[in-house]
């Protein structure tokens, strides 16, 4: 009967044991799938298209002498805290910020590069999970990671280096640089909701389909910080937004 007793005492350890991991392990995945605090549901969306147009002065650069590696780098960069074009913000973040639910995480493979001594491209916007740096110049950096609520990292990647991943799960805006080239600065973004998007060419953006409701419609940007707006979004319909940030 002893026998018995402790037998089935190491079975029902054994069991909550299991039960525990897997426990872990669908908390795991929900992380890993960019999920916490957002559902995927089906529903009827519309789209939101919009402008982030400069209404400031002109934007002029500060230019940097270089002082290592000026055959790689060349001898001066000019580095754009804002850069305008087609009268539009470039590289801004546009989100929604109250998104709880809607479509899957759709983003593309995250990928930040190092070309001609800049980070390409200056801003990545990504889900949560891995992002993969490379090194296509012919000179030693490294890829100093600022982060707050994901793991900080610093890497030297010399010329024809392996990539290196970096597991980013956790949502916020995280600055890199590298310590070699003082000029060399990019922010990557990660997602808390599929809804983000970066402003192109005129300052515009698309956020499709999305559930109907009002929402708070935000746009980051290093230099001017954050704005927000109101939007109603109705199904089968295109709701149009415009921001107008300047110096």
């Amino acid at each position: 009967m002893r026998k018995f007793l402790k037998s089935w005492n190491n079975v029902a350890v054994v069991a909550v044991a299991a039960s525990a991991m897997v426990a872990l392990g669908v908390g795991m995945n929900a992380r890993a799938a960019g999920q916490a605090g957002y559902s995927v549901q089906k529903f009827d969306g519309g789209t939101i298209s919009g402008k982030v147009l400069w209404v400031g002065k002109p934007v002029h650069p500060q230019k940097i002498g270089v002082t290592v590696n000026r055959s790689a780098c060349g001898n001066m960069k000019e580095i754009y805290p804002v850069q305008v074009e087609q009268g539009g913000v470039v590289d801004a973040v546009v989100w929604l910020d109250n998104a709880t639910h809607g479509k899957a995480f759709d983003y593309p493979k995250a990928i930040l590069d190092q070309k001609g001594c800049m980070f390409v491209p200056p801003v990545v916007l990504m889900g949560p999970g891995k992002l993969e740096v490379l090194n296509s110049d012919k000179v030693t950096h490294n890829v100093h990671i600022y982060a707050r609520f994901n793991r900080e990292s610093n890497h030297m990647m010399a010329p024809g280096s392996s990539p290196v991943e970096l597991t980013l799960m956790r949502p916020e805006t995280i600055k890199v640089a590298c310590d070699i080239h003082s000029w060399m600065k990019g922010y990557i973004v990660v997602a808390k909701n599929p809804y983000y998007a970066v402003t192109a060419a005129g300052g515009a953006f698309t956020l499709t389909d999305v559930p109907a409701g009002t929402y708070q419609i935000k746009v980051w940007q290093p230099k001017f910080g954050i704005r927000t707006e109101q939007v109603t979004v109705q199904a089968d319909k295109t709701s149009a937004v415009t921001f107008k940030v300047g110096s």
